[in-house]
């Protein structure tokens, strides 16, 4: 549900502070906030807890942090273990978002150090990160990061995020083909799903699901349509030949040599009739049917799921195509 705020909220202001503030006129209330050519009050500006390995670039509640991996206090991340190979750059508007304060009740300074939670809009970049840990992020199915496989990473959250373009916009991974990341970690083709990109909206990842590929679910499609207006062809046929059968064996008449009476079924007409419906059934409707079910298969196989895993393509070399309907790399719940 959207929220309304108020365009100066005066909330936060400590009690004495606001005691005069009520107590001015609305010129002086004018001037408190900076217009008429006063000077804004900055009640709103927490004072941030700085490091001696931290060069700190602020005005108001805006900073531009050059430092090392710092996800909140100052012993945390791989900046506060003395990790080499952690430079990180914490560019942050808004520090405590909508809570942000001076002082507290009592006038006393409010420190703060990073807080990836609360912050209002941040863009963080860091040579070494455990950036899924420390944002809260759910795993999905590719590019977890914890202590034990840190990444350098370049991670945004704001309350929206707009990533605009006037051409073009590519999400791509393996950019470049290198064989180490940022780490010297060795980046192998044994399982390329590791390098495929998830979208995860409430972050929940429980329903992770692949993909479709459009060219290849509509190719899929094609031909099972295709399959089911053979099939109805094939029924059809089975249909007229029992038909044929049926019409002689309904309208055929037998007579007695005395008198003309009718009697037993005339063998000559039913015989081969009946002969020749069953050799149609076979030939045109049983065996068609099992060749209609082996080009079912191979469709399934093609491109839902192919036996033990293996991969089904079309084309070689530059024009190979997997024919798959899902993604090997992409998920979204």
């Amino acid at each position: 549900m959207a929220k309304t705020n108020k365009a100066i909220d005066i909330g936060n202001l400590p009690p004495r502070v606001r005691s005069l503030y009520d107590s001015l006129d609305d010129e002086g209330k004018a001037r408190f906030f900076g217009f008429g050519g006063g000077t804004r009050n900055d009640w709103e500006v927490p004072e941030y807890i700085s490091t001696n390995v931290e060069k700190v670039i602020s005005h108001g509640n805006s900073f531009i942090v050059l430092g090392l991996d710092r996800p909140h206090n100052i012993i945390s991340g791989y900046g506060g273990t003395r990790n080499s190979h952690c430079a990180a750059i914490d560019i942050v508007a808004g520090r405590i978002g909508f809570q942000a304060r001076k002082k507290d009740d009592e006038g006393n300074i409010n420190y703060v150090d990073p807080n990836f939670t609360l912050d209002a809009a941040r863009m963080y970049l860091s040579q070494k990160s455990d950036v899924d840990s420390v944002f809260g992020l759910a795993a999905g199915t590719v590019g977890n990061t914890d202590v034990n496989s840190p990444r350098s990473t370049v991670a945004l959250k704001a309350d929206t995020v707009r990533v605009m373009a006037r051409e073009n916009i590519k999400l791509v991974t393996r950019a470049g083909m290198s064989w180490k990341n940022s780490q010297g970690g060795e980046l192998t083709n044994v399982d390329q799903s590791v390098f495929g990109i998830n979208l995860i909206g409430m972050n929940d990842d429980r329903d992770m699901q692949p993909l479709v590929k459009g060219d290849n679910l509509k190719a899929c499609l094609k031909e099972v349509i295709a399959s089911i207006h053979k099939l109805s062809g094939l029924f059809s046929n089975y249909l007229q030949y029992d038909r044929d059968l049926t019409t002689v064996l309904l309208g055929h008449t037998h007579y007695s040599p005395f008198f003309g009476i009718p009697t037993s079924p005339s063998l000559d007409q039913l015989v081969p009739r009946g002969a020749e419906s069953l050799i149609n059934k076979i030939t045109n409707v049983e065996s068609q049917l099992k060749l209609h079910m082996k080009d079912l298969l191979a469709t399934q196989q093609n491109y839902i799921e192919a036996p033990g895993g293996a991969v089904s393509v079309k084309g070689t070399g530059a024009n190979e195509v997997v024919l798959d309907i899902t993604s090997k790399y992409n998920h979204t719940n």
